[in-house]
């Protein structure tokens, strides 16, 4: 495939450098930020605007496959998929970052990567709201580094980094009898390593185990951490930066009417249009990087701190200031996705990345069209996929389907039951499979279960 890439950041870094590896790129890029990394790169480089349809003509868009948009301007990033539109026939997927955008081209339910009919535009994509959402799904559960729902949910999914003390930690995982009927554990992070585990394997402390199962059996789980762990439910939600994916995160806690939330925001007319847009929320105009203010709001008491501004450094500080004064869960916004090790090499929990994850579900739809990716795990690393057996499959029993390494079939939802199955458990069409595996194992997954 032909694909352009419209770019003045350092995101196109990522697709680049894993689109190159099959495909022919062409990289349109403006300014200096991000240039060096995309010239080690196996890519055709145009320095030029991705509104310049003489540029886009050089870039080959005519003949292209795949137009991807994703500098940091919403307008540059529309202008340029319109233009590619009309120069040729490739499938245009825009970023952005206004929520106005979404609505107003007319993303289907303002999903994290839609269809914008009224604009012609194939897929825009909406990094602020994945993250604001991801945020919010790990806030609902005390001592989770991760949280997802799926089948309707029918399954859960929690990660949790193990401490000293846990009786998952040195003993094979065969031997551990502490899970919950209707429980497995699907996948571990260790440093920078990822892997769905075996029966054999021996797990660690500080290892960042996910869970999955039915959400029943899910509840008893996360109970039995919350109390172990000994973080409370309750409490203040503290919230440094007022911007796209601050904002949207208050309006969506204060869903909740027992939620307590503050947002500190540095710029005073900013807080006038946050106080604005929310009904209960507390607004400081402040620096959530000055302790004496942090202690004057009495943050210490607070059960979460996420720091989500624009600027890695002050959200490490800010969090690192919230881990200071004992906060039991500080998640930090990380815009530069390789400092994300960083964060976690100085004790942030949950260093979650801006457009990570929305750069991952837009390399799975190029990739792979024809399966579901319900979400990223693993830093990247790993993928929870969707895939329903085919009516040409043959029955087969769970052992005797040749499952590539690093990958498990985590649950099975068969005519609305879920099910976490065994050995024994039979697999046949009709069935709705959620997959875990690495990213690089997708493909053969697919063949074991797409051949009859």
């Amino acid at each position: 495939m032909r694909i352009v890439l419209v770019s003045s950041g350092s995101v196109a870094r990522q697709f680049a450098e894993e689109l190159s590896r099959e495909d022919d790129v062409v990289v349109v890029h403006s300014g200096e930020e991000g240039l060096s990394e995309l010239e080690k790169l196996d890519v055709e480089l145009l320095e030029g605007e991705g509104n310049d349809v003489s540029v886009l003509k050089r870039a080959g868009v005519e003949e292209a496959d795949y137009l991807i948009a994703c500098t940091r301007s919403d307008e540059m990033n529309l202008l340029a998929c319109l233009m590619g539109r009309q120069l040729g026939k490739a499938r245009t997927i825009c970023f952005v970052g206004k929520e106005e955008y979404i609505k107003t081209f007319g993303a289907q339910d303002g999903s994290v990567i839609g269809e914008a009919p009224r604009l012609g535009i194939d897929h825009l994509v909406w990094p602020a709201r994945m993250l604001a959402d991801k945020i919010e799904k790990v806030l609902a559960v005390p001592g989770a580094t991760d949280v997802g729902r799926f089948a309707q949910g029918r399954i859960s999914l929690l990660e949790y980094r193990l401490r000293d003390g846990s009786p998952f930690i040195d003993k094979p995982i065969m031997e551990v009898r502490a899970l919950p009927p209707g429980v497995l554990m699907a996948a571990v992070t260790r440093g920078e390593e990822w892997f769905v585990p075996r029966g054999q394997s021996v797990l660690a402390e500080g290892d960042r185990v996910l869970f999955i199962g039915r959400s029943e059996a899910m509840h008893q789980l996360a109970a039995w951490f919350t109390e172990t762990l000994g973080e409370e439910a309750t409490g203040d939600l503290v919230i440094i930066g007022g911007g796209t994916v601050g904002l949207r995160l208050a309006q969506s806690l204060e869903r909740n009417p027992k939620a307590r939330i503050k947002i500190i925001e540095h710029d005073e007319e900013r807080c006038a249009a946050i106080a604005h847009a929310l009904e209960r929320a507390l607004v400081l105009h402040g620096d959530g990087c000055d302790l004496d203010l942090l202690e004057a709001e009495r943050v210490r008491y607070a059960r979460a701190l996420v720091a989500v501004t624009d600027s890695d450094e002050k959200n490490l500080l800010a969090s690192l200031l919230g881990r200071h004064l004992g906060i039991p869960k500080v998640i930090t916004r990380v815009t530069n996705s390789a400092n994300r090790r960083v964060f976690e090499r100085v004790g942030i929990d949950v260093p979650l990345s801006t457009r990570g994850a929305a750069t991952e579900a837009v390399l799975h739809l190029i990739r792979h069209r024809d399966v579901d990716l319900l979400a990223t795990i693993g830093e990247g690393q790993g993928e929870v996929l969707e895939l329903t057996v085919p009516e040409r499959f043959t029955p087969k029993p769970m052992h005797e389907l040749a499952m590539p390494q690093d990958s498990i079939v985590a649950s099975i939802v068969r005519k609305g039951d879920a099910m976490v199955p065994g050995g024994a458990t039979l697999v046949g069409p009709g069935d709705h499979c959620i997959v875990i595996c690495k990213v690089e194992r997708v493909e053969e997954v697919l063949k074991v279960f797409l051949q009859p």
